[in-house]
């Protein structure tokens, strides 16, 4: 017998086909990292104690957990943009009376390839009006990728080789640094006029 309490099938696509849905949950997650970022890991009760003792484990660690929703935030406004302007590349199937989402944009949403998820959602296009393609935010993509997977719930992946290394003259500050935030916070810019982009053609 179906519970009264599950979504009318209808209403699943109608939601799966709504971008602001996608961007909702994106800036969820940003308002996430942002409290844990402001509120705990920059505070001088955090800070001052590492200082003193040169022990940064605990700074990684609580960085790699703001990074794992700022990936997360990332994640679903991409899905958001392929939503909005590729929803062919929305897959799901329907069994009997239940919908099955099978991905969004191939599978790079399901590996949560963040780099891989700009290139379908033409952030990476030759004629995007995204700005940011460089290499430094190639291995930020790849490493917020892996923090998704793995690096802020355990402290090694379960294959040695899926171990992301950035790629060398790129130094790990510019992901365990506020460096990161320099190409996390034009994304969710970048997510704001994609969502915005038809109320401004209807004014």
């Amino acid at each position: 017998m179906k519970s009264e309490t599950t979504m009318k099938k209808e209403d699943y696509i109608a939601v799966l086909y709504n971008p602001d849905s996608w961007f909702k949950q994106a800036f969820a997650q940003k308002l996430v990292a942002d409290k844990l970022l402001n509120n705990v890991i920059i505070t001088k009760e955090f800070l001052l104690p590492i200082k003193e003792t040169l022990d940064y484990s605990d700074f990684v660690y609580l960085w790699c957990a703001a990074l794992f929703h700022y990936a997360i935030g990332i994640e679903n406004g991409l899905k958001g943009i392929i939503v909005k302007r590729k929803n062919s590349l929305v897959h799901y199937d329907i069994e009997d009376d239940d919908v099955i989402l099978r991905d969004i944009g191939g599978r790079s949403s399901k590996i949560h390839d963040l780099y891989s998820l700009c290139h379908v959602a033409g952030l990476l296009d030759k004629d995007s009006d995204f700005e940011m393609k460089g290499k430094l935010f190639k291995n930020v993509m790849i490493s917020l990728s892996d923090i998704i997977r793995w690096a802020a719930r355990y402290p090694v992946p379960i294959v040695k080789s899926k171990t992301y290394m950035l790629e060398k003259g790129i130094p790990s500050v510019a992901l365990y640094g506020f460096h990161a935030l320099d190409t996390i916070e034009p994304m969710f810019d970048y997510f704001k006029a994609v969502r915005d982009e038809d109320t401004k053609k209807e004014v």
